[in-house]
């Protein structure tokens, strides 16, 4: 790691703004670092609420990391290579997803504070026509990186081992690790074939469960895709790399059953920049998401001890799981060690009372090891 001294101590401050600190005894550092709408929320809850003992963050870009840490003037990259100079083992996790379907989950996450400067309740009351309508003008300007080929600036792998469904590797002593979307239900598996542990996967963050829910799913049932479009996702580069040829031809004719004709006449360049300048003046809330996670990563003896709680039910197959809120989580613990307290003062008196009747006094009754026990409330 070839940095100045001025850019260690500005990573240095970067991990302090993003409560990386080099107290903290989790040695292991995972970073999510991939582009929104991936699944890459589903991976921090699960890895938060499977208990891995690792630090979890989860970004997507360098504006991300300045709206939310206020970090400034050191990149991402940066502050991996730094975590890893630091002696702590860094692994980073990138997601790559069906063209489409991206395209479409990435239009819904902003389409009431962005792309039509509303609120979600009316948005979800809209026309499906109308909604369908700009997207089609969007569609070739709803692009991603490929953070793994693209991003990380390592080398790379000149073919994706389809059979395993994801692909790990380390350079420089991080562990890169690129997963497909697709592949979500084995992802419990390949941590565990990673990591060594098990990691239990709950789906987080996702659009059908929203407030816009209902035009979403009109949109999913109505949605047509224009030929012309067509033809763009077949020559798409990522999809021939992550998709074996039997995937790719499976995913395509699944799209060619769903083609409509009509041409359409997308936004031009210009006209697409001059969009995004629009809506983001007029947005009515910052679209970055800073707490929308069941699980936000707290390690208090609270939350911890709810998060327990929580893993148990999953482990018996709930799916419906409720958030892990600090402030409730306080709440239950608090009411939870009362609990325990008032059952070992009745279990003591109980004892006192029995002792007592046969005439032995309280010292010789309580004993060390129940004080033992107060004092350890």
């Amino acid at each position: 790691m070839n940095f100045t001294e001025e850019k260690i101590q500005l990573l240095k401050l970067a991990n302090e703004q993003m409560n990386i600190n080099e107290s903290d005894q989790r040695k292991t550092i995972i970073f999510i670092y991939c582009p929104p709408k991936v699944g890459s929320t589903t991976l921090v809850t699960s890895f938060r609420l499977s208990n891995i003992n690792s630090y979890i963050f989860h970004i997507h870009d360098e504006t991300m990391l300045n709206v939310i840490c206020g970090v400034r003037d050191v990149t991402i990259n940066e502050i991996i290579q730094y975590n890893k100079y630091l002696g702590r083992n860094v692994y980073v996790i990138d997601v790559y997803r069906s063209p489409i379907e991206h395209k479409i989950s990435q239009f819904f996450e902003n389409i009431s504070n962005f792309h039509f400067n509303n609120t979600n309740e009316n948005v979800n009351q809209y026309d499906v026509g109308r909604v369908i309508y700009r997207f089609n003008k969007l569609f070739p300007h709803l692009t991603s990186k490929d953070y793994y080929r693209e991003v990380y600036n390592i080398p790379t792998f000149e073919t994706f081992d389809h059979d395993k469904g994801y692909m790990i590797q380390e350079t420089n002593g991080i562990v890169y690790i690129k997963l497909r979307l697709v592949d979500s239900e084995k992802w419990s598996t390949t941590m565990k074939n990673i990591f060594g542990t098990d990691i239990f996967i709950i789906k987080d963050y996702e659009t059908d469960k929203k407030e816009i829910r209902d035009v979403y799913r009109k949109f999913k049932n109505e949605y047509r895709l224009p030929a012309q479009y067509f033809e763009m996702i077949e020559t798409d580069t990522k999809l021939s790399y992550y998709f074996s040829e039997c995937e790719r031809n499976k995913y395509l004719d699944e799209w060619r059953n769903k083609l409509s004709c009509p041409f359409v006449i997308p936004y031009t360049k210009e006209e697409y920049i001059f969009y995004n300048t629009l809506s983001s003046e007029n947005q009515i809330y910052n679209a970055i998401q800073r707490n929308h996670y069941l699980d936000l990563g707290c390690v208090c003896l609270a939350c911890s001890f709810k998060r327990e709680k929580v893993l148990e039910k999953i482990k018996q197959g709930e799916t419906e799981i409720e958030p892990i809120n600090h402030v409730v989580a306080t709440q239950e613990y608090a009411l939870e060690i009362n609990k325990k307290k008032k059952k070992l003062v009745e279990m003591i008196s109980k004892k006192v009372e029995e002792r007592r009747r046969e005439k032995k006094t309280p010292k010789q009754i309580i004993g060390g090891k129940f004080m033992s026990n107060i004092h350890g409330l």
